[in-house]
């Protein structure tokens, strides 16, 4: 009794250790889903694949006898799937700023590791841990170094009547910046006599918008020039 005991206790120990570690580095980040979310995942997932390694069920026998096997297996590829509501919850996003993404994948890893400590690959779940805490820890000091590619629109107002030589003269700037132009639309407001033209660009984020948008903006005949935020599929 003793024994089974220790056997049940360790894994739910493991889980206790390694959810909460990770779960301390989101809280540590500031993240809503931090450290309590973290181990109570890791540990529900690791206990509900304990339970299905041991529950045997007989059947009533009244005429349809037998036992009731739960399959570890299904049982932690419902975990899986099941955990997604909970990742999904802690995405949040405002127009087209997203935030939350690595908190989800997260809390999807620690559901995965309790389905591995239930199973008691315990060398696997403290190495994967390691590899996960170095990711998060050091993962964002890298990317500060990498030059990401951004999507913006610039919206250009004019009161110029030559819309063609106007996209040329903004194009110029643009392609002086390295700034790719990926579509071009436009309108033209009766009531004002203005132009708008709106540009799809892609850039690398050197933060250079706001000499852009003075450049831009002194182009003869532009009333406004502004950037907005876009999401491109990929």
């Amino acid at each position: 009794m003793l024994e089974a005991s220790l056997q049940t206790m360790i894994p739910l120990g493991y889980a206790l250790v390694l959810g909460g570690l990770v779960g301390f580095e989101r809280e540590l980040s500031g993240r809503p889903a931090g450290l309590r979310t973290h181990i109570l995942v890791c540990l529900c997932s690791t206990m509900l694949i304990l339970i299905s390694r041991e529950v045997n069920l007989s059947l009533p026998s009244g005429g349809a006898g037998g036992t009731l096997v739960v399959d570890p297996n299904r049982m932690g590829a419902g975990i899986v799937t099941g955990i997604g509501f909970l990742g999904a919850a802690t995405v949040l996003r405002s127009g087209d700023f997203l935030r939350g993404l690595t908190t989800a994948a997260c809390i999807w890893y620690v559901a995965g590791l309790g389905i591995v400590l239930g199973k008691g690959d315990y060398t696997v779940a403290v190495a994967a841990t390691t590899i996960v805490l170095i990711v998060l820890t050091f993962g964002n000091k890298l990317t500060k170094i990498i030059t990401p590619v951004i999507y913006r629109r610039l919206i250009v107002i004019s009161s110029r009547s030559d819309a063609e030589q106007m996209v040329s003269e903004v194009r110029e700037v643009l392609d002086d910046e390295k700034v790719r132009v990926l579509d071009i639309a436009s309108g033209h407001d009766n009531e004002t006599a203005h132009n708008e033209l709106v540009l799809y660009v892609s850039l690398k984020n050197r933060f250079q918008s706001p000499r852009l948008t003075e450049r831009v903006a002194k182009i003869d005949g532009v009333a406004s020039a502004r950037w907005t935020l876009i999401t491109i599929p990929r």
